[in-house]
């Protein structure tokens, strides 16, 4: 799969800020959702060392703040750690075993290690938790090409298309490489 950065964002971020509030709140000499939006921002420049180090501080204060280990994921696999990126998605999971964006994140550092039927039960994960995830659809898509399981990657093609995944950049390139592959234009 290629790495596609920043698309939602803004919106699992404030997930990951909201998750560790409440721990903030406990902390008794720093401010861990400072700490939690500076990680973000750095995360959102492509610093990602950065925000691994303010994932590092916020994890010594509070260690069960999911968001820490959620962002922290997403800077480790960009920075090409993928091993570390699934063991901060998992432990964000052991969290909270609700966190849709956490399978997301972690199927995708699975496909990028071609670990396809983990990235697959995560993504399903994902969609079981949020019906709606159409970025997970999309992306199962195309974990289900790199299977070479082309029904299955249209079947849920028209699944993110029905809920609006045709304006994805991504989607426009994607879905002419499954037209190849596949034969089909459906």
């Amino acid at each position: 799969m290629r790495r596609s950065i920043k698309p939602i964002f803004a919106f699992f971020l404030s997930i990951a800020a909201f998750a560790c509030m409440l721990s903030a709140y406990a902390a008794p000499a720093k401010n861990v959702v400072k700490l939690l939006t500076d990680a973000s921002r750095n995360l959102c420049n492509n610093e990602y060392g950065k925000a691994v180090e303010k994932c590092n501080e916020i994890l010594a204060i509070e260690p069960r703040c999911s968001g820490a280990y959620y962002i922290r994921g997403f800077a480790r696999r960009y920075e090409g750690e993928y091993e570390l990126s699934v063991m901060d998605f998992t432990q964000t999971l052991k969290i909270d075993p609700k966190y849709a964006a956490a399978y997301y994140g972690r199927a995708i550092s699975f496909a990028y290690m071609e670990m396809y039927k983990e990235a697959i039960a995560d993504l399903t994960a994902a969609i079981g938790i949020d019906p709606e995830y159409k970025d997970a659809y999309f992306s199962r898509a195309r974990v289900y090409y790199d299977m070479e399981e082309y029904d299955k990657a249209w079947e849920d093609l028209h699944k993110a298309e029905a809920l609006g995944i045709e304006t994805d950049l991504l989607y426009k390139g994607f879905i002419r490489k499954l037209q190849d592959a596949s034969g089909r234009f459906q």
